[in-house]
């Protein structure tokens, strides 16, 4: 193991255990629960459990009423590609897979994830090891990301039969189908991107290589160019978002590691 992944391993460690600890963990892994029934909404209700895809169908708003389980089965699946060689972007998502698989060992829940690295898919079984949870975070620091692109429509192969709650991970820069998912598990979205994806700043003479392909790119970077760029990813981000709200998907969006568990623990606070 390098330092630099140590490094990012024990500001993980160090942070679950500063911040989320006892009662706060529940914060981060949210709350276990099976689905009971379906019933039409109330105004005391809370419109995140809302189920947007009944209500639509049956022309006015249901929400799930769900039963608690004692424990809860976390899943974490990692998409990665070329584009994470940008900026610190692999060493984000590598902290972010970190502190997920923390807080389940903390909480003494079931951590199990999955690796996309571009078509390539690895899978690691149900865990309350901490050894094994850092070997997820090792593999990902050795992976070769140079000319690997996802292919989405295998991102629901990796085949969770019960209940989850299910962060899956992320820059989200194509489209992605996760209504999926959100029929039977609880969905996480974590956004990783750099500030130079959503506002690049380059020079008319530079030369750009395409991460997932690793083949030059023969544009020319001109202002107009760029604002077009920026107002088709603004596109792109906003129907994701319409994406997420529809099928009751949260989400957060982070830059660097020292957002992350501030935004996790708005995200489930009720």
């Amino acid at each position: 193991m390098n330092g630099k992944l140590q490094t990012i391993l024990l500001k993980a460690k160090e942070d679950v255990y500063s911040h989320l600890s006892g009662g706060n963990m529940s914060r981060i892994l949210g709350y276990g629960y099976d689905f009971a029934e379906l019933r039409e909404y109330d105004t005391s209700d809370d419109v995140r459990h809302i189920s947007w895809i009944n209500s639509a169908k049956l022309g006015q708003p249901y929400v799930k009423k769900m039963h608690e389980e004692r424990e809860l089965n976390v899943a974490v699946c990692s998409l990665i590609d070329g584009r994470f060689l940008l900026g610190g972007k692999l060493e984000l998502l590598e902290y972010v897979v970190a502190v997920l698989g923390y807080s389940a060992y903390e909480a003494n829940e079931l951590f199990s994830a999955f690796t996309f690295v571009g078509e390539e898919l690895k899978r690691y079984e149900a865990t309350k090891n901490l050894y094994a949870i850092e070997s997820v975070v090792e593999d990902i620091a050795k992976s070769e990301l140079l000319g690997r692109k996802i292919d989405y429509s295998k991102v629901l192969d990796i085949g969770l039969e019960s209940k989850h709650l299910l962060f899956i991970i992320g820059d989200f820069l194509d489209p992605v189908d996760l209504s999926v998912f959100a029929q039977k598990h609880e969905v996480v979205a974590i956004i990783i991107r750099d500030k130079l994806e959503e506002k690049p700043l380059v020079s008319v003479d530079t030369q750009l290589v395409n991460p997932q392909t690793n083949e030059l790119i023969d544009k020319t970077l001109s202002r107009k160019s760029l604002e077009h760029y920026r107002a088709k990813l603004l596109e792109h981000d906003s129907f994701l978002m319409e994406h997420f709200y529809q099928h009751n998907i949260r989400y957060v969006k982070v830059y660097k590691s020292d957002e992350l568990i501030r935004k996790l623990e708005g995200l489930f606070t009720f």
